[in-house]
């Protein structure tokens, strides 16, 4: 069962009382993860993001330095607006979403909007799983997959429902720079994140880096996604891939 609440929040940049939902609690019926980590869960989670849109002066902020103390309601005043999210920024049938999108966070990178390590490296991860959406669900081709494909497109995770479409050059550099640049400031603390870390250098191509760090992991939580993701390298395959 899916349940959530509405939180009161105060726009940063120009003090605009909003609302926003919450989660606190959610059913999946099904879900699709590919080796860089996203998942695709049916029905979407929303409501959870970290960053939120003003709904007066359009500028983002994060949602942790806005949010009110004792704010939670349970039904919103009719007259207070809602925070949008930043795929709102951006229209669903935009055919170049994806890049827009990441062309988004990595303004937000550029001019210093991640004000700590933690928030850096979740803008990062947003852009290179944004970048990968190229790329999903492409060697499949199953048509359970490219439909639900399609809804969460409908939703605004911007990931392209038209095949054939394939990073242009400029979205190929960014998704190098960016990932170069994650690569230098995420520190693994685990066999799971150590798994993300050498999915990063395989992605670029750098696979006997990534064999490396594979071979430091040791208890194997994700076996299977470990035995392919070592697959992949050794086979020198870079493109990001389901691993279920």
């Amino acid at each position: 069962m899916t349940t959530m609440h509405s939180t009161v929040i105060i726009c940063p940049n120009c003090q605009n009382e909003m609302y926003s939902f919450e989660l606190t609690s959610y059913y999946v019926h099904s879900s699709i993860v590919y080796s860089d980590g996203e998942t695709i869960c049916n029905p979407p989670i929303m409501f959870n993001e970290l960053i939120l849109i003003c709904s007066e002066c359009n500028k983002p902020f994060w949602k942790d330095d806005a949010v009110q103390e004792d704010g939670n309601i349970s039904k919103p005043d009719p007259g207070l607006p809602e925070a949008k999210d930043i795929i709102d920024l951006i229209p669903p049938f935009d055919s170049d979403r994806n890049f827009k999108l990441a062309q988004y966070y990595s303004g937000l990178l550029e001019n210093g909007f991640a004000n700590t390590i933690d928030r850096e490296i979740y803008l990062r991860i947003e852009l290179w799983h944004t970048l990968n959406n190229y790329d999903r669900n492409r060697q499949e081709g199953n048509t359970a997959d490219l439909i639900k494909e399609k809804i969460i497109s409908l939703f605004g995770k911007a990931i392209s429902g038209q095949k054939g479409i394939h990073k242009s050059d400029k979205a190929s550099s960014l998704f190098k720079s960016n990932l170069k640049k994650l690569i230098i400031i995420y520190k693994p603390e685990n066999d799971n994140e150590h798994l993300l870390l050498a999915e990063m250098h395989r992605e670029l191509g750098e696979y006997n880096k990534a064999l490396s760090v594979l071979s430091e992991i040791k208890c194997y939580d994700n076996k299977n996604v470990y035995k392919k993701i070592v697959k992949a390298a050794k086979r020198k395959r870079s493109k990001v891939f389901r691993v279920n």
